[in-house]
């Protein structure tokens, strides 16, 4: 995934890229991938929230009715999780941010959990500003609650440039299996094996039969052309277009809309 603004990115082992798909849903402050697990698979929805500057509270406030849309869209299929950098504390009310947020998450009946620590997630550069900002959020009645290992808020440390501390969350989760798929496909020649000379007597002996046939009807021609190529392919390479299935659990980044567009641009050409 390319990285949203304010580097807001998510990222994953490529071992499980069979259980990951990317969502589309959101702004660029917004991303969001779907995470097959257990029963019901999971939306991860990552955010880096405005910050107190100018006309922040209206951008604020537009990016959480992204997170609300996303939520109610997502809510009867998946599990929920809202991460990300907030920048508005629900554990305090000094900023007009904390109370925007602790409104939304009261009226969306999404938070915090009882499994993460209180502790200052980021502290400014100044040394005189601090706050827990950082949080994974969930849907009150959601089970993936259930789930929770722990958080984690780890403590600041020189090699960290960042203003910010990683906030890390374990969850009793086993990614879904994606089942094989069987498919039948034509295996390429092995030209390396083909008897060169059979190839050429085969088509030197038909070529001019097809000649005398032709009515001038280009698509036809070719066709006929297209047999003959075959069955000289036939006639002098072992095993010559066999048919054999292969397994493939597919790629995230190959999805429906990418299948679609190969398939046509094969057809323009």
């Amino acid at each position: 995934m390319k990285r949203g603004y304010g580097g807001v990115a998510i990222i994953w082992k490529k071992e499980i890229n069979e259980n990951i798909k990317e969502l589309i849903d959101g702004g660029n402050r917004i991303q969001a991938i779907h995470i097959q697990q257990g029963d019901k698979p999971i939306c991860l929805i990552n955010v880096y929230m405005p910050s107190d500057s100018k006309n922040a509270d209206i951008e604020y406030k537009d990016t959480l009715a992204q997170i609300d849309e996303m939520i109610e869209k997502y809510k009867d299929t998946h599990e929920i999780i809202v991460c990300g950098d907030m920048n508005g504390s629900l554990d305090r009310s000094s900023t007009p941010h904390d109370k925007i947020l602790k409104t939304f998450c009261k009226e969306k009946c999404i938070g915090n959990t009882e499994k993460c620590p209180v502790k200052e997630t980021f502290y400014h550069q100044n040394g005189m500003s601090k706050g827990q900002i950082d949080y994974f959020l969930f849907k009150s009645n959601s089970e993936i609650i259930n789930k929770i290992r722990q958080i984690d808020v780890l403590d600041t440390d020189p090699e960290n440039t960042s203003d910010h501390v990683p906030v890390i969350l374990t969850l009793n989760s086993q990614l879904k299996k994606v089942r094989e798929k069987a498919t039948t496909i034509i295996a390429k020649p092995k030209w390396t094996d083909c008897d060169h000379q059979i190839y050429k007597e085969v088509i030197n002996k038909e070529l001019p039969k097809l000649m005398q046939k032709s009515k001038g009807i280009i698509e036809k021609d070719i066709k006929n052309l297209e047999k003959l190529l075959h069955k000289a392919g036939e006639a002098a390479i072992p095993k010559y277009r066999r048919k054999i299935k292969i397994k493939s659990k597919g790629k995230a980044i190959w999805n429906e809309q990418i299948d679609k567009a190969s398939k046509q641009s094969k057809k323009c050409i």
